[in-house]
């Protein structure tokens, strides 16, 4: 069984408990036994994408003690140059990475719009090159290896006012790939800071819940965005026989 802990939107530099719940999730995934086999970060590490902020995360997702790798995308609040610095990668285009783990394929996809310096655009688009990129990644794979693609912007609506017009723009362009290569296992997103599921291309797309804080129902007696609740994750576990379960948990 692969086993995936899945955490979003951590938002170094947003508040100032930002540290302290990304350090609490951190904690009680490292106590799992056994551990998780990977430990996805969808987006939104940073708040307003400053070196500063991205220093923070490196300095506290940085005591993750392994051995599962952690593996990142970037969301709406990084900024595309501080964010590659971060991952350490060339930044003149999408940030897009491919990592094989325990015989998977992870593709982490940049969905972020950049924006000139000080503005921030929140819907998020897939660049023709990212496309492309993902496109050949899933064609090369070997037979039967799963595949998840990982992005930060929901590509449905999660039927929460503040999220669904800033979801990803160009969805349909994302399903048209994904309808090319029916066997991707699941889509797995950040931005909605909320624990649900639905379904998009036929497959499940998992939101992975909020680490910063909580975007809650517009029918719920509940501030729209709340640092009351406490910081929520999923753990999906991917079965021999192919079948996904995904178990969220907030602290």
């Amino acid at each position: 069984m692969l086993v995936i802990a899945h955490i979003s939107d951590t938002h170094f530099g947003g508040h100032d408990t930002a540290v302290e719940r990304s350090e609490r999730v951190m904690d009680h995934l490292a106590g799992i036994r056994p551990g998780p086999d990977v430990v996805l970060v969808t987006g939104d590490i940073a708040d307003h994408g400053l070196a500063e902020e991205y220093a923070e995360a490196e300095q506290t997702l940085g005591k993750w003690p392994g051995p599962a790798p952690m593996l990142f995308c970037p969301g709406n609040h990084d900024v595309r140059e501080g964010y590659a610095a971060f991952r350490r990668r060339p930044g003149d285009g999408p940030v897009n990475e491919a990592h094989r783990v325990a015989g998977h394929l992870f593709l982490m996809l940049e969905s972020l719009v950049p924006a000139p310096p000080g503005e921030r655009f929140d819907h998020g688009f897939l660049e023709k090159e990212t496309l492309a990129w993902l496109d050949e990644r899933l064609a090369a794979r070997e037979p039967g290896e799963r595949a998840f693609v990982c992005l930060h912007h929901p590509p449905v609506d999660v039927h929460i006012a503040l999220m669904d017009p800033i979801k990803l723009a160009n969805a349909d362009q994302l399903a048209v790939v994904l309808e090319r290569h029916d066997d991707v296992v699941a889509v797995l997103v950040g931005h909605a800071h909320t624990a649900c599921a639905s379904t998009f291309a036929g497959r499940p797309v998992l939101v992975g819940g909020g680490v910063a804080s909580t975007v809650t129902l517009d029918a719920e007696p509940l501030p729209l965005v709340t640092h009351e609740l406490g910081p929520s994750f999923a753990v999906h576990l991917l079965g021999d026989d192919g079948r996904l379960v995904t178990h969220w948990r907030t602290l």
